[in-house]
């Protein structure tokens, strides 16, 4: 955290998808297995990669030149129709340890005295089986969730930070921000607020020089909740 100065920080800003669970992993599983029962379309993990990640949701398009099933469908169908049947697959990578042992940490940093929000793209439907799955009702100071703005406001704008912040009454050299996609990071940093970015749940690795970079949330996590309790320790002594 060597461009942050962690001991003037009050507030933790999170991401959630890609950052603190797998959940690009959960949305190829769903919509792999949606594609599939619904209208015996076969995707694979390199074409969901290049044409659904890389080229920003064409996969759909490209699948149309293969699969007569499709063609006539439109994306707003098979989305709904993916989306409702999502939630077990939320439900699997939530459960996954590494995403547990976040979950756990979130909770110590509240308890050292660090406001924790969370700022996210997910629906509120999900955060909720999160919620009681962990028992974080009262772990987050706030929550700004995708039913929370127009979609022209979701990430990369900057909106859901700035609420967040305005809701929070701080300012952003007060907050650190934890984003693992690029709309995130432009978010974030359109917001003004200081960024680590992480990438160990994400198939698409890149560099931004606007942001520290770290291998994963737990390990930013870790080294946050250290220096709180090494701190808190101090001035009990």
């Amino acid at each position: 955290m060597n461009k942050i100065n962690i001991d003037n920080i009050k507030a933790l800003l999170l991401d959630l998808d890609g950052t603190l669970i797998n959940s690009e992993k959960a949305f190829f599983e769903a919509y792999k297995d949606i594609l599939l029962k619904e209208y015996n379309v076969v995707i694979s993990k390199d074409e969901y990669k290049k044409y659904e990640l890389e080229q920003n949701a064409k996969l759909l398009d490209f699948k149309r030149n293969e699969y007569q099933s499709i063609r006539d469908v439109s994306d707003d169908t098979i989305y709904q129709k993916l989306y409702a049947n999502y939630m077990p697959f939320f439900e699997s990578v939530i459960r996954e340890e590494e995403a547990k042992d976040n979950f756990n940490l979130i909770k110590e940093i509240k308890d050292s005295g660090l406001i924790v929000a969370l700022v996210t793209t997910c629906r509120r439907m999900y955060i909720s089986k999160l919620l009681d799955l962990y028992d974080l009702h009262n772990t987050f100071d706030i929550i700004i969730a995708r039913d929370d703005v127009p979609h022209e406001l979701l990430k990369p704008n900057p909106a859901e930070y700035l609420i967040a912040l305005d809701k929070l009454q701080l300012k952003p050299y007060k907050c650190i921000s934890i984003e693992d996609s690029k709309r995130g990071v432009d978010a974030a940093i359109g917001a003004s607020i200081p960024t680590i970015k992480v990438d160990n749940f994400t198939e698409i690795k890149y560099r931004d020089d606007r942001t520290i970079e770290e291998s994963s949330a737990n390990k930013v996590l870790r080294n946050i909740l250290d220096f709180r309790l090494r701190r808190n320790n101090n001035e009990k002594n």
